[in-house]
């Protein structure tokens, strides 16, 4: 919660003053703003945070650029944050270049400009550690000034830089539910003092009227914009190849607002329904277009430029491979030249080993041929080189994965998502699938923006027609109590004020709501439970006994019909809800079975939840609506919940008209056929269900109470808290904002990053930064026999913390892996990239990556008392040169 505040800010200036900056603003920029955008200037007018949510390219920015404006104006900081360190870069060029460089600083962790800028554009993780330090100055004013400085001597990061902040621009504010960061961003939101006004900027934001509540509970009177229309109204096309290798058919998703029949109908009737794939013999049937032909198509049409969304790596530079082995030529001779004059200029810079390592001149050839590859296993400056050529309308096609979706300026005519699935097989949600649509259609030049998608084998017409249709999952949040965090809130608080900042969090908010759900649940079963005791209690205090009936189910609630026959026909694909209680919602089954001898029906609801139907369950008998067609559903892949979820939007089912099966009148008296065995058997039944609603209950209203509760007993059990107080080396972990940072500040205890040569010390960072996904072999990270012998500790004790952390009842830390040990001890030796990043099997721009992430990392480790600070600095420098930094001259 955030109840520090200011000495100075926007939010309190005078009447009268904000409309002078917003006519000088708008008369400046000489634009005719939006109503979204005046009903959001107005929020900041009056003192209130906005929180808008508009499509992309509809023009956000200008809301933030007038913010900003509004702070320069009062004489406060602002700080716009963006989720990735090339929108922090880009973001920092376009302010430096309206507002002139000496106003606008950066810092990403691993470069810093101008830091005592009055406008700071910065990552979310480093305010995060700016505010942390922010937080604990306040709390202890005056008290102990080098207790509130870096062991090196240095003032506090960010401290100074946020005395006077007036405002925060959270861009890209969806991210906060990416499962491994968007924790970070409910900390900003949480830590940003009450009376600092927040900026927060997306396209798509599931549940946006619970983000605005948290958003109005937490932080303070918060402004909702919500924009539905695009300045470029979007068209969206299937494209539909064929064996004939004629031109690729583009069909609209939509007519008059419906499906299209006739492309429902191509897709549909050409599948084989008896699971044998499709009829090879039909040489009309449907396949994937290929890349010239759909390319060539949209060339003719004047449908070009296009981004080409491939959601993989690979599956980019293999398509530029197949463009350039086709002979594909998009570009004149002028545009060549133009070309040539971009690459030899952002490559002047570099080594002859790292233009080898780089591959340019491959790189360039496709380049000059009007298609290029954009992914994060590219080096800094080709990304770079990409973007401005596209920019310029000389790249024609760009296959980019989906950080390219990202914030990253680069809109196009048309817009390619390849078979709408990631490499890892997880089809696309309709938030991410509207990310990557948004990039279709440029402002002021195109009328229309185009969305394609081709046809696939494994993802039917349907599943596009959800995708396209904008239906929103459900907000998830991704907070978690971290070490680092835990040792920065009893460090700066009480246990109370510990806790009332955990609980704070957007995932506590969502927890109460399913506390409500819990409740409510848990009240009707109560109901039930008593009403069975009173049947027990009537029947004990009737004359007579009738004996069991030898036939009847025992697990059958009384008083109502058994449901079992009716699950026990239920077949994949039925869309069903049960009659007890039909405003619970549909749900469609994916398989039938039996549970202990009881038929058991697993079912996704339309939430997305995982359902299992058995007749205790179940207050009604199921109804069947609908029926949905699951030929190719994997239930055990990742997204299927998200792809039943888009399925039972698209349907129309007459839940208004269904009428509870089960009566809300006084109860009948049980009959004594219905045998007091079978009351007994279903009071057994309810009291477990109350018990576990009860248990459930606890959980989620205390969950993230009980999380901290947990982080601080691992702390005190590893001895880096005793009581409230911080140890030595819990003051050093509280300064690692990382994954791994209790790891880390374990291995800084046993010494084992000490005494280690800059180079040695650099290829030791990497193993807590690496990750499996980059595909090198483990025998690449051990460098040297001592970095081999320290490695073999660093295991072990990753074994002692792994084993704690389970004990606490929490998420083991991941295991270190030393995959690029020896390309990173090589670079931070000297030694050329491509000798660097020769045999190691990875990306020379993951590698490249991976270094700015080890020297961000040693920048933490520096702030951190020890025998491996002058080595960390020096690391630092010997990491941070030629194609590392190449891009950051720019």
């Amino acid at each position: 919660m955030s109840d520090q505040s200011t000495s100075t800010s926007p939010r309190t200036l005078p009447h009268g003053h904000t409309p002078r900056v917003r006519s000088a603003f708008l008369d400046e920029l000489g634009v005719q703003p939006d109503p979204f955008q005046i009903q959001a200037m107005d929020g900041l007018d009056s003192g209130r945070s906005v929180l808008v949510m508009a499509p992309t390219g509809a023009g956000k920015t200008l809301v933030a650029d007038y913010a900003v404006a509004r702070s320069l104006d009062a004489g406060t900081t602002a700080v716009y944050t963006t989720p990735l360190k090339a929108l922090s870069n880009q973001k920092y060029r376009d302010l430096s270049a309206r507002l002139g460089p000496e106003r606008v600083g950066l810092i990403t962790g691993d470069r810093t400009v101008n830091p005592g800028a009055p406008v700071l554009v910065v990552t979310t993780e480093v305010l995060r550690a700016m505010l942390y330090e922010v937080r604990g100055t306040r709390h202890a004013p005056g008290a102990n000034a080098a207790a509130n400085r870096s062991p090196d001597g240095r003032p506090p990061s960010g401290a100074a830089a946020l005395d006077r902040l007036g405002v925060v621009v959270l861009d890209e504010f969806h991210y906060l539910q990416d499962t491994d960061r968007g924790a970070v961003w409910e900390e900003v939101v949480i830590n940003t003092p009450a009376d600092v006004a927040l900026v927060c900027l997306s396209a798509t934001i599931p549940d946006v009227a619970l983000v605005h509540d948290w958003l109005t509970r937490v932080h303070g009177p918060t402004e909702l914009v919500v924009a539905d229309q695009r300045p470029v109204r979007l068209n969206h096309l299937y494209a539909v190849g064929n064996l004939r290798r004629t031109a690729p058919m583009l069909l609209p998703v939509f007519v008059d607002g419906q499906l299209n029949t006739t492309a429902e109908l191509l897709d549909g009737a050409r599948r084989d329904t008896r699971g044998e794939g499709l009829r090879a013999r039909d040489r009309d049937r449907p396949v994937p277009p290929t890349r010239h032909d759909l390319i060539a198509h949209l060339r003719a049409n004047n449908l070009l430029p296009a981004i080409w969304f491939v959601l993989s790596r690979a599956g980019c530079d293999e398509a530029v491979a197949d463009c350039l082995a086709s002979d594909l030529q998009l570009t004149t001779e002028a545009e060549r030249v133009r070309i040539r004059s971009l690459v030899s200029r952002a490559l002047a810079p570099l080594s002859g080993g790292e233009l080898r390592a780089i591959d340019a001149a491959g790189w360039q050839n496709a380049l000059e041929a009007g298609v290029a590859a954009h992914h994060g296993g590219l080096a800094p400056v080709q990304r770079d080189v990409v973007e401005a050529a596209f920019g310029e309308g000389l790249v024609k096609v760009a296959f980019a994965t989906e950080t390219l979706a990202l914030g990253v300026n680069l809109p196009a005519r048309t817009v390619v998502i390849d078979r709408v699935a990631r490499a890892c097989g997880e089809v696309l949600d309709a938030g991410e699938f509207a990310q990557l649509a948004g990039r279709a259609g440029r402002r002021g030049i195109d009328e229309v923006g185009h969305v394609v998608v081709p046809w696939s084998p494994y993802v039917p017409f349907q599943r596009v027609g959800a995708l396209a249709g904008g239906h929103l999952a459900a907000i998830r949040s991704a907070f978690r109590v971290t070490p680092a965090m835990a040792l920065n809130l009893v460090r700066t608080g009480s246990m109370d004020e510990a806790y009332a900042t955990v609980e704070s969090s957007l995932r506590h908010r969502c927890a109460l709501d399913q506390a409500a759900i819990l409740r409510s649940d848990l009240a009707e079963r109560q109901a039930e439970l008593a009403d069975v005791e009173e049947d027990l209690t009537e029947f004990a205090d009737s004359p007579r006994h009738a004996e069991p009936d030898p036939g009847a189910d025992p697990h059958a609630p009384a008083g109502r019909t058994d449901p079992g026959p009716g699950l026990a026909v239920l077949k994949p694909g039925d869309v069903v809800v049960d009659t007890g209680r039909p405003e619970y919602g549909p749900a469609v089954v994916l398989a039938v079975g039996t549970k202990r001898g009881t038929v058991c029906v697993e079912a996704i609801h339309s939430t997305g939840r995982r359902l299992q139907l058995t007749p205790s369950t179940l207050r009604g008998g199921p109804a069947v609506l609908d029926h949905l067609d699951l030929p190719d559903w994997e239930p055990t892949q990742r997204g299927h919940a998200k792809r039943a979820v888009d399925a039972l939007a698209l349907l129309d089912l007459p839940l208004e008209r269904l009428q509870p099966a089960t009566s809300h009148g006084p109860r009948p008296k049980p009959k004594r056929p219905v045998t007091q065995q079978r009351l007994l058997v279903r009071r057994d039944q309810l009291s477990t269900t109350v018990e576990d609603l009860h248990d459930s209950l606890a959980v989620v209203t205390t969950g993230v109470r009980t999380e901290l509760d947990r982080v601080l007993a691992l702390l005190r059990r590893r001895r880096h808290l005793v009581n409230l107080t911080l140890t030595p080396s819990g003051e050093g972990i509280r300064r690692l904002f990382h994954p791994s940072g209790l790891l880390l500040g374990e291995c800084l205890v046993a010494g084992l990053l000490d005494d280690l040569d800059p180079a040695s010390l650099a290829s030791a960072a990497s193993w807590f930064t690496t990750r499996t996904r980059l595909g090198g072999p483990a025998s690449t990270g051990l460098a040297t026999a001592e970095l081999t012998r320290r490695w073999e500790t660093v295991r072990a004790i990753t074994r002692q913390v792994q084993a704690d952390e389970i004990a606490e009842g929490l998420t083991p830390t991941p295991h270190p892996e030393p995959a690029l040990g020896v390309p990173v001890h090589r670079w931070g030796s000297g030694l050329p990239l491509d000798v660097a990043v020769g045999g190691s099997g990875v990306l020379v721009g993951d590698v490249v990556r991976e270094i700015r992430q080890v020297a961000e990392l040693l920048d933490q480790l520096a702030t951190v008392p020890g025998g491996h600070q002058q080595a960390a600095a020096e690391a630092v420098v010997a990491l941070r040169r030629g194609a590392v930094v190449a891009d950051d001259a720019r």
